[in-house]
């Protein structure tokens, strides 16, 4: 094992055969599509295999309706539909989940209300809910995420003496439990999606809504034709509110109905899939394996894993060299929901979130689908280990002595790299100069909030007193502050000394005006609050790295792709841990 080597860096794989795919339909998914391709009754309309699809579905689940769907996005905008959310209203939704979750509110022309999420269950945190309700809220939307159930006892007791309906997205978590009761079947309605990889599937594409309450399944079965209300029991042509064409297809009913009767056997084989990763990452150096609440019990549609902070490496390194070992292995949800064009841009990004915005950093994605065996997953384990060891290994034998060799080596490599925004600047070559130099980079470290002042924060007409920046670099209590330009830096309305000058003896208000004095005067008022010695900024071009000692003066400017490799290796050499 002395020679091993990473297959990233051109050691041999861990597994050369392909992954097991998912999903496998088989010979009894073709026949039933078969029998209704033949019958040329395609439709919810002309044939029956929606009806019998809901009524199994909703007799799985012990309850009284299942209105099924085109997808578990329509499924969670129908709901909101029937239970009148609309303009003025707010839906509570977790920041750290897939964006369909929260796009519907935006259909109905809502306020998405974005909550944090509890650090282990990854599921969004009643606590965090709690500061959120105000009222105006009309739903909180608890997503079951990867197949963990969310804490319903903590949020109905939240909702209901308010009025407000817990509405279950379970599109990730067919047949988990939650205090032995079926998720779905626990708040005012349930929503599944039967997409294509999901624990099971109606043929690519599809979704239901279940409930117990009778006026909001009749509501929803309109909705999603059209807001057509028969009449006698009869089609009658009359709508008598505005709705969509969000009906499921025979075919996929018909699919959906041959995966309902192996549901048990997916949920069993997941499980048993799950527990051996479990067990057998459990001493991981490098990575925690999934948290499972004792009142819960896990339906894995993914197997989500954290790269724990303390293996000093970046999880986009760690999920490609274990991609390089044979291994299927992707990020978890990297982009948080409040950092979502479409919700950030509309202002809906503005609540603070910092353990969404941590785990973005850390989670990756194994896959436990029933087609996976136990070999397979002594790979996927043998894969992670292997990874985290060396991996671990090369990052504690980093001295300091090697980092100006290591940097000069990032730097050669890149040197005729063509950089596209600040973002790439940062991920190709920021980052790896960084970690070059010995900081372990990770998200605890990275897009967190900073304390400023009231005063400060009203000068730059902040939403709060805290702003975030992209890295709090720390060592032995001494911290140095990095964050990355917002604009391109051109030019100062004033010249650099001059705004030193100024912000030296006190006078802030030259950092009001949009641009990099703005960026400048709320790095250096962070890293002087924190007594930090030194602070770096970064744009797409240069790096400027600023030493305080009673006032603030720039100790380096270089430009990163034209300075010569020496004079960029020095600059970043000034931001080695003290």
């Amino acid at each position: 094992m002395g020679g091993e080597e990473l297959a990233i860096n051109g050691g041999p794989k861990v597994r050369e055969r392909p992954y097991p795919p998912w999903p496998v339909l088989g010979d009894e998914e073709v026949a039933a599509v078969t029998e209704v391709l033949r019958s040329g009754k395609l439709t919810q309309l002309t044939g029956d295999h929606v009806a019998a699809f809901e009524a199994a579905f909703a007799g799985w689940h012990g309850v009284d309706h299942c209105a099924a769907t085109s997808s578990g996005t329509t499924a969670i905008h129908a709901v909101l539909v029937a239970l009148g959310v609309g303009p003025g209203d707010e839906v509570i939704v977790p920041a750290h989940t897939f964006i369909a979750s929260a796009t519907p509110v935006l259909h109905q022309r809502a306020r998405p209300v974005f909550a944090d999420v509890d650090a282990r269950t990854f599921c969004i945190s009643p606590h965090s809910v709690a500061e959120r309700i105000t009222e105006r809220t009309k739903a909180i939307i608890a997503v079951h995420l990867n197949g963990h159930p969310a804490d319903l006892d903590a949020l109905l007791a939240l909702a209901k003496p308010q009025g407000i309906a817990v509405i279950e997205d379970a599109a990730q978590a067919h047949g988990a439990l939650y205090k032995d009761g079926k998720v779905g079947t626990i708040g005012r309605a349930g929503c599944f999606s039967f997409w294509e990889d999901k624990i099971i599937t109606s043929g690519g594409e599809g979704g239901c809504v279940i409930t117990n309450d009778d006026e909001l399944a009749e509501r929803m079965r309109r909705i999603r034709h059209h807001g057509e209300q028969p009449i006698e029991g009869e089609r009658s042509y009359y709508h008598a509110e505005l709705g969509y064409n969000y009906r499921m297809s025979s075919l996929q009913a018909a699919t959906g109905l041959a995966q309902l009767g192996r549901l048990e056997e997916y949920l069993e084989a997941r499980r048993r899939n799950a527990a051996f990763l479990t067990e057998h990452l459990a001493e991981s150096v490098s990575v925690d394996p999934p948290f499972v609440a004792d009142e819960c019990v896990h339906s894995y549609y993914k197997y989500i894993c954290r790269l724990k902070p303390e293996t000093g490496i970046g999880v986009d390194w760690f999920v490609n060299a274990v991609a390089a070992e044979g291994i299927p292995v992707s990020r978890r949800y990297p982009t948080p929901l409040t950092r979502q064009p479409v919700f950030r841009d509309a202002g809906y990004g503005k609540q603070p979130c910092p353990i969404a915005e941590k785990l973005s950093g850390e989670l990756f994605t194994l896959l436990v689908h029933p087609t996976v065996t136990l070999d397979d997953m002594g790979d996927v384990a043998t894969a992670i280990s292997k990874v985290g060891r060396l991996a671990r290994a090369s990052a504690e034998a980093r001295s300091r002595d090697d980092a100006p060799e290591a940097v000069q080596r990032v730097l050669e490599r890149l040197s005729r790299a063509v950089f596209i925004n600040k973002e790439d600047v940062q991920n190709r070559l920021v980052e790896f100069c960084l970690t070059a130099l010995g900081w372990r980079l990770d998200s605890t470290n990275t897009q967190v909030w900073l304390p400023v002042s009231q005063h400060m924060a009203s000068l730059w007409d902040l939403p709060s007193a805290q702003t975030k920046r992209d890295y709090v670099l720390s060592a032995r209590g001494v911290q140095v502050f990095h964050i990355e330009a917002k604009h391109k830096w051109r030019r100062f309305a004033v010249d650099l000394d001059t705004f030193l000058d100024r912000i030296n003896r006190g006078d802030w208000d030259d950092t009001r005006r949009e641009g990099p004095n703005r960026e400048l005067g709320v790095l250096l008022w962070a890293a002087q609050e924190a007594d930090a010695r030194r602070a770096a900024l970064i744009d797409e071009k240069r790096l400027l790295v600023f030493e305080q000692n009673g006032e603030w003066r720039l100790a380096r400017e270089v430009d990163l792709f034209v300075d010569p490799t020496d004079r960029v290796c020095a600059a970043f050499m000034l931001l080695a841990p003290p």
